[in-house]
């Protein structure tokens, strides 16, 4: 089964997932000059992902902020696609309805037979 994000997104297609789990410390090194900014630098140390689900999560900087995380996380639903209040307010601002992820929350809910 390919893990799933809160959000939709498929863990593994995340690149800073991939390199956590190839343990690849050159391409965290890429990932935190990719996504430093003016306003927020990463490090290499920042660039580790397990996924939403894991106890190990709270690791990464890059997902500590994470608004969706933070609300699924405290209503232990497995994905977005499974709450009752699906599409919320964060949904609609950070998963535009054409990605993938947001594709996959609708079949999630599909799967369970709600409509939204």
């Amino acid at each position: 089964m390919v893990p799933l994000a809160y959000c939709g997104l498929n863990c593994e297609e995340c690149p800073v997932f991939q390199a956590t789990q190839n343990r690849d410390e050159v391409h965290k090194r890429w990932l935190a000059a990719e996504y430093s900014s003016e306003e927020l630098c990463f490090t290499t140390k920042d660039m580790n992902c397990y996924g939403c689900h894991s106890q190990q999560r709270l690791e990464s900087r890059m997902c500590q902020g994470c608004r969706v995380r933070a609300c699924a996380s405290t209503r232990l639903i497995e994905n977005c696609g499974h709450c009752p209040d699906y599409p919320c307010l964060l949904i609609e601002r950070f998963v535009s309805t054409e990605t993938d992820a947001r594709t996959q929350l609708e079949l999630e809910r599909e799967k369970l037979n709600i409509s939204a």
